[in-house]
């Protein structure tokens, strides 16, 4: 069974909530392209959605003055981080 973790910090500027899963992770090079719209592999069958969802993600961050990355670090799984700023 996969395990999803929400985490949340904050720097002295910032909030910055987390999602992690132990998933099968990403390739170096998908990283590059993950925070602008999708497009779909042909692989992707009947999965439903526009690919959307973190360049949505990404604007919203940036509209609240933070950032969304990816954390390159992580062996097994992917972790996406949001920081939004205290003073907006």
């Amino acid at each position: 069974m996969s395990e999803i973790r929400i985490g949340y910090q904050e720097s002295e500027d910032t909030h910055i909530l987390s999602v992690e899963d132990d998933g099968i992770g990403l390739k170096d090079e998908d990283a590059t392209t993950l925070f602008g719209p999708f497009k779909r592999k042909r692989m992707a069958g009947k999965v439903e959605g526009a690919g959307l969802g973190l360049a949505i993600v990404k604007e919203i961050a940036e509209q609240h003055k933070g950032r969304v990355w990816l954390d390159p670090a992580i062996k097994k799984g992917a972790a996406f981080h949001i920081s939004i700023s205290k003073n907006l």
